[in-house]
């Protein structure tokens, strides 16, 4: 009973009061300041910074259909001539993962920023420098304090952009831009996400994501011959060599009506009067829709992927006697085609055995008159006549034999 008494007194509720008092602020200063750059962030922050955020806490990606993020196949597929040709649009997004939401409190400066920039080995530019830092390209910034209440943020830009090799430019800006050509094979495109938290003009954190940009299509099909066949055309060519050309995905077979009857329409809208293939082989826009390789113009397309081992393809119902051009192209795994190397040919009618028959002219079947039984109509000659009467009287006395040995019996 003294004891609880004792705990009721004053004295002893101000004692308790002054402790927790005394022990609460430190626990808050352990919460709010972080180990700026000092292991647990990626970058050059130094002692100015004043945030926990890691690598870990924030997602870059890459998306071609807004809120699908395109995987690293996917985006080796997207990132070739065709899409760089027709600057087709791209969507990078920033974000914060759940561990980021639950670390957004610790950031309260207004003066802070996230930078999105494209080039190799920019992790250090801020938003401040736009277009002044030799090979890296400034793509978008915003406030550090609007990211994080929104918990995301997107640049609108396009392949053409982002297939732009900075190694090769010098002091970038927002003009540069690739001609879609390259004889480097693939090479890599690096998106650095850069974050200045505290707004000291020092780098606190970088978020990569890396791309493979391939613009270099494998070289035509050598050996390529057209022969004509009934209502079709047989290609043959010499396959590629694989082991120097790793990424072949396979073949194709372009063809169009090389006179003024189109049969494969140029476009969506001329009917093809435009001449054969002078609309080109990528699809622009992209409203086009087709079986063929991505790269390549649906109307043109004549076959299907064809493996990388096929060296003949019949190209089949089309019309005989009339010309069509065509060409072999080879196809990689980015869906680059070949440049097209036309040749001309005209399916021919094949001829049947009674054509043959009938006339020993393949030129002119049907001139002779009869049918499959045709009589002949010349004399017969004089040894023929004689020979078939003696073989007949031959049968004849044969047969009397027979009946007389038979009539004895």
């Amino acid at each position: 009973m003294m004891f609880r008494a004792w705990l009721r007194a004053p004295v002893v509720a101000a004692f308790v009061a002054a402790s927790v008092a005394l022990v609460a602020p430190g626990r808050a200063q352990a919460q709010l300041l972080g180990t700026g750059g000092t292991g647990t962030i990626t970058g050059t922050g130094g002692s100015t910074g004043t945030t926990t955020f890691t690598t870990d806490d924030i997602f870059v990606g890459v998306q071609a259909v807004p809120g699908v993020n395109l995987v690293p196949a996917d985006a080796l597929r997207f990132f070739n001539q065709e899409h760089c040709n027709c600057s087709t649009p791209i969507t990078i997004y920033v974000a914060l993962q759940a561990t980021g939401f639950a670390k957004r409190a610790s950031v309260t400066t207004t003066t802070g920023n996230l930078s999105v920039v494209l080039g190799p080995e920019c992790g250090s530019v801020l938003g401040q420098i736009v277009g002044q830092v030799s090979n890296c390209l400034v793509l978008g910034n915003v406030n550090i304090l609007t990211f994080l209440n929104k918990g995301s943020f997107t640049v609108t830009t396009d392949a053409r952009q982002l297939s732009t090799y900075l190694a090769l430019t010098t002091f970038a800006d927002a003009s540069v831009t690739s001609d879609c050509a390259s004889t480097l094979g693939q090479f890599p495109q690096t998106i650095n996400a850069v974050f200045d938290f505290n707004g000291d003009s020092i780098v606190d954190l970088n978020v990569t994501d890396s791309l493979v940009i391939d613009l270099t299509p494998p070289p035509a099909p050598m050996g390529v011959t057209i022969q004509g066949g009934d209502e079709a055309l047989v290609m043959n060519w010499a396959a590629i060599d694989s082991s120097m050309i790793t990424d072949l995905l396979g073949y194709q077979i372009l063809c169009s009506r090389a006179d003024q009857y189109q049969v494969f329409k140029e476009s969506g809208t001329d009917g093809g009067a435009n001449g054969p293939f002078s609309a080109g082989f990528f699809r622009c826009p992209q409203t086009q829709v087709g079986t063929g390789v991505e790269g390549l113009d649906p109307t043109f397309v004549c076959s299907p992927l064809l493996s990388a081992d096929s060296t003949s393809y019949r190209v089949k119902i089309l019309q005989n006697d009339i010309t069509y051009a065509a060409a072999v192209v080879a196809v990689d795994k980015s869906g680059n085609p070949s440049v097209p190397i036309v040749g001309y040919g005209a399916p021919i009618k094949t001829l049947s055995f009674y054509d043959v028959y009938r006339n020993e002219n393949p030129q002119d079947p049907g001139g002779a008159s009869g049918g499959f039984c045709a009589l002949a109509t010349a004399r017969p000659r004089l040894t023929s006549t004689l020979g078939g009467l003696l073989l007949f009287g031959l049968v004849g006395v044969g047969l009397a034999v027979a009946r007389r040995r038979g009539g004895r019996r």
